[in-house]
């Protein structure tokens, strides 16, 4: 079943359904659906409640992967790529229908509207999850990625301090370099007649000039410090600023922060910071790819 079916025999069976960034379905329990025909479906059998803040509901998201078969990334990644589209279409004017369910709408105020729609009488028991297989627990060994700050502090924390030292230890040995060293006085001219016979005055001369030009050399500079323990990637480019907002706005409602990186007026692209070193960005690509169907792109400086 497509998932835009499978949330219409949610509601009909559990009679509410939450969208995120969207809000919340109610359906009349005194409706039964099913004893109904589409031309006797009264006004107020379902009612929606506008909350751009709301989340994933638990409960249905264990209802897709039962309906699909699918992991709970997979599911969870349908789910937001479905309610993504539709919020394309809310922001250009145009309705963003759900099947059994009705049409959600944005009115100039931008305030989301609700019209009722027909419903999808296929009932719920002719759906067969017999044969679904439990694949919502992970490999041994194999963790679910959680890009959410509190963890990303706990566990670079250590990281974080080893780069500080060695950040200020490269600092004070640039400044210890930059530092013009004293020129040692020549020792008393009568010192080095009792200490050494004659020289060759020809090669003394030489030498002291090659000491003057080296000691009067420019102070090293300073080696940039370079932060390799954290990179930026690209997970969209929207083409404009009210597309980008929409899109960070869906992002934050995934525990995702973003930040919007302006290269010209119709390329905007989000951001997302992950504190792991830049070697590992292949990886974190791929995890991405794999659990959410993202595919970024690192972000390189000067772009």
């Amino acid at each position: 079943m497509k998932i835009q079916e499978i949330l219409s025999q949610y509601l009909y069976k559990e009679k509410s359904l939450t969208l995120p960034g969207l809000g919340r379905f109610d359906l009349n329990p005194s409706v039964n659906i099913y004893d109904l025909k589409e031309e006797g479906w009264p006004a107020d059998t379902i009612s929606f409640t506008s909350n751009r803040n709301a989340v994933i509901d638990e409960g249905l998201l264990q209802f897709l992967m039962q309906q699909t078969g699918k992991m709970k990334p997979l599911a969870m990644s349908d789910l937001e790529s479905y309610v993504s589209n539709g919020m394309q279409l809310i922001n250009i004017g145009k309705p963003f229908p759900i099947k059994g369910i009705g049409s959600i709408n944005k009115t100039k105020d931008n305030q989301f509207t609700f019209e009722q729609g027909s419903p999808a009488l296929e009932k719920i028991d002719s759906i067969n999850t017999d044969h679904v297989r439990d694949r919502t627990v992970l490999a041994e060994g194999e963790k679910e990625i959680d890009f959410s700050h509190e963890e990303r502090k706990s566990s670079k924390k250590p990281i974080i301090i080893i780069g500080i030292i060695v950040a200020l230890a490269l600092v004070g040995w640039a400044v210890y370099l930059a530092i013009p060293k004293k020129e040692k006085a020549p020792e008393p001219e009568t010192n080095l007649i009792e200490q050494v016979t004659p020289v060759d005055t020809t090669a003394q001369q030489a030498d002291t000039t090659a000491s003057v030009v080296k000691d009067s050399a420019a102070p090293a500079v300073p080696v940039p410090v370079v932060d390799t323990n954290s990179l930026s990637l690209i997970l969209e480019t929207a083409t404009t600023r009210s597309k980008a907002d929409a899109r960070i706005a869906f992002h934050k409602t995934r525990n995702r922060e973003l930040t919007l990186n302006i290269k010209d007026s119709s390329t905007y692209q989000l951001i997302l910071l992950v504190q792991k070193p830049l070697a590992d960005s292949s990886k974190v690509k791929d995890s991405l790819r794999s659990y959410y169907g993202i595919k970024a792109q690192v972000l390189k400086p000067g772009n």
